[in-house]
């Protein structure tokens, strides 16, 4: 049995990508258990979902310290070969849960920037610290690191685990075809049916996605034309609150909507004017790669992971720097405008499903024989695309 887990079935990149590769693994043979600390939402079809908690605590902490000790009673009992950690946040639960249970190789699959080094971008203080620490437990802890990005592959906690043959690149992957199948012929908001012009956002509500910053820039637009601004997504917290706070005192709340998260955003994408990524970090970010499957015309920060990459380092989309609110605001401008905005055109094509379901595919298989080691991961690592194109960050099968 191979576990993937993730702490909840919510509607993230981390999730949607941890699903896919469930679902793959299981089509192909494969006994796969998506495994959540917390109940709720739906897995692929032929995966099973365990939940480890009843409900979630109000203390975060608490919530991943029980699901740790959940995780290890649930793996002692069911036993998998595999312990895959899909996500960032996942991984102190699976480190902690999985020690001492006899058996298991542990994946962790690293969705998200850990250092953080980017001009003007909020470091964490503590926080950081910490994520430093995570790091090199997991990297040592580790039966292979699976990295989103090769711009990842300078992280210096990593270094151990790429000398010792235990470090691969597999950026995410997306279905064009499937995607645009869900887009659907009805109108999620009655904005998209105004001749206004409506900038879409998507992502949690956190620091990260440097939503403050889009806001001001949003505001500098507004000083030159109409426009309005939607940004999907939640949080546990009060971000929400503080946006709208920002909003009014910025005077574009009546042109802004925080509608929350939404199970399908494919309708929102393929009839907004453009998409916005302003993030000060990230690491393959699948919504970019959602926008691109729609042809949306996109606006990228270039610190958000391999955003440059992806949008073949401007020539698919207009990339910024995250703390320039006027480069922002300018970016935004043009790309609503038909005369001027840039499409990613067929680049989706090179970032197709199945280079990445392959790079899963053979991973496994080799862990399951073990036969990784120095001469595989020498082959894992290089990257390249379904095409040869060196930039996209699939690993070749």
């Amino acid at each position: 049995m191979i576990c993937v887990y993730v702490h909840a079935l919510a509607a993230t990149g981390v999730v949607r990508n941890a699903g896919l590769i469930a679902a793959d693994l299981a089509a192909r043979g494969h006994e796969v258990q998506l495994v959540t600390a917390l109940p709720g939402g739906e897995s692929p079809p032929g995966v099973a979902h365990h939940a480890l908690l009843p409900l979630a605590h109000r203390s975060r902490l608490k919530e991943k310290a029980q699901a740790a000790m959940a995780l290890r009673r649930h793996l002692r009992a069911v036993g998998p070969a595999i312990l895959l950690s899909a996500g960032n946040h996942g991984h102190g639960t699976a480190w902690a849960g999985s020690h001492g249970v006899p058996g298991v190789k542990r994946v962790y699959r690293i969705s998200n920037d850990i250092m953080r080094q980017v001009p003007h971008a909020p470091s964490g203080g503590l926080k950081r610290w910490v994520r430093s620490v995570m790091a090199r437990l997991i990297a040592a802890d580790a039966a292979h690191l699976v990295l989103v990005s090769p711009t990842l592959m300078g992280t210096p906690a990593f270094a151990g685990a790429a000398r010792t043959g235990r470090l691969s690149v597999i950026a995410n992957g997306i279905d064009a075809a499937t995607a645009r199948g869900r887009v659907g012929n009805e109108t999620p908001h009655p904005w998209f049916e105004d001749p206004v012009p409506v900038l879409l956002a998507i992502g949690r509500l956190a620091p990260q996605k440097n939503f403050d910053t889009l806001l001001r820039a949003f505001a500098m637009l507004r000083k030159q034309r109409p426009a309005r601004l939607i940004i999907l997504g939640g949080s546990r917290d009060d971000a929400r609150a503080r946006l709208m706070v920002d909003a009014r005192e910025l005077g574009i709340d009546e042109d802004m909507l925080l509608p929350g998260t939404v199970g399908n955003v494919f309708p929102w994408l393929a009839r907004a004017d453009a998409f916005v990524l302003p993030s000060w970090w990230e690491g393959s970010a699948n919504v970019l790669l959602e926008a691109m499957a729609v042809d949306a015309p996109c606006i990228s920060s270039r610190s958000a992971g391999n955003a440059a990459q992806l949008l073949g380092h401007g020539r698919y989309g207009v990339l910024v720097d995250p703390a320039d609110v006027q480069e922002m605001a300018a970016a935004m401008a043009r790309q609503i405008d038909p005369t001027s905005r840039i499409r990613p055109g067929d680049q989706i094509n090179c970032f197709a499903m199945e280079s990445v379901s392959a790079a899963w595919a053979g991973l496994v298989d080799n862990l399951l024989a073990g036969r990784i080691g120095e001469a595989v991961a020498d082959r894992l690592t290089r990257v390249a695309g379904g095409k040869g194109d060196e930039t996209s960050g699939f690993v070749p099968h």
